[in-house]
This record gives structure tokens, sequence and C-alpha cells, in this order.
């Protein structure tokens, strides 16, 4: 398994220097270490909450975690109203950028899917045709009883999907 992480983190590596202005190799985004995993159930919702004040084992922890990580902002964290759902309406009350265009390390925010909760992912590369992959954890898949585990997903398309441009801690651009 950890050859499988390591080969993974590789390619993600080098499709992300790819995208990187010239004379500037981008470093990909931190999206594993999740400090919850081993805690998390197989089927059902670990009723912890995080340091974020989100329930852990949640996409939103999930988020919350690699955007820290990254050297994002989680400042704009309102306790209590952060159902994914949400984050697009808290976002704009902390006059962050939302919109529909994918960036590598923004959030992605599906508002309607798995309702009424919503869903949250951290985008990790972006195609030249506007698809884009992310890092997710406790992904809804209807029918799906095996949803609360970390997943990778590429070529993910733009339909229902809205971003969050978070900026870095330190003000720098990602």
């Amino acid at each position: 398994m950890k050859g499988v992480a390591f080969a993974l983190a590789a390619v993600i590596a080098a499709t992300a220097a790819v995208g990187a202005p010239a004379g500037r190799v981008a470093t990909p985004p931190i999206v594993f270490g999740y400090p919850y995993a081993a805690r998390c159930p197989g089927a059902g919702i670990a009723e912890t909450v995080d340091r974020w004040h989100m329930y852990a084992c949640n996409c939103t922890s999930y988020v919350a975690w690699a955007l820290a990580v990254n050297g994002q902002r989680t400042d704009w964290f309102v306790p209590g109203a952060m159902d994914a759902w949400n984050w697009p309406n808290v976002a704009r009350l902390a006059h962050l950028r939302v919109d529909g265009v994918p960036a590598v390390g923004s959030v992605a925010v599906w508002p309607k899917l798995a309702k009424p909760f919503g869903h949250v992912a951290y985008v990790m590369r972006v195609e030249r045709d506007g698809r884009f992959d992310v890092a997710e954890y406790n992904r809804p898949v209807l029918g799906s009883i095996d949803t609360w585990v970390f997943d990778l997903r590429t070529q993910v398309a733009l339909q229902g999907v809205v971003f969050i441009h978070v900026p870095r801690r330190d003000g720098r651009r990602l």
C-alpha cells in the first residue's frame, strides 16, 4: 500500500509541475496524513469534533485539515455553520473568491450533493479542459455503504460544483 501511495505522490508531483509558470516548479499540495483517519469507522460518523469545530471523518474536517497543512487560511470558518452546502456562503462573508473556475488548492463544493449536507473536496490538479483532480474524505455515493474513506478522484467534471479560492495564511499566492 505504501508503494502505491508513493507512486501516486510521484505522479501528482510530476503533473503539478507541468502547470507551473516558467522558472517556477509547483509544489504539489499535501493530501495524505489526515490525523483522524485511524479513528474513522468503516460505516458511520465518529462523533469526534476536530480542532476546526467540525465532525472528524467528514469531508469538511478533511478539507479543513488539508487547508491548514497546506498553509491556507482557516480563520474564516464559523463554528456551527460549516456544513458543506454552506461553505460558499461563509466564504463570501469572509470576502473569499467563490466562482466556477478550479485552481490547485481551492475547495471544490457540491452544495446539492447528499442533501441536506453537500460535499467538499480539496483540488490537487487542474486539466487544460477544466476537469480537475481532488482529494476527499467521505464522498457520498448513492447506494454505497463504503463512503467513510479517503479517496482520490481524477478527471472530475465541472457540473454542479463551485470553487472557494482560499489564500495562504502568509498572503502569498499558492
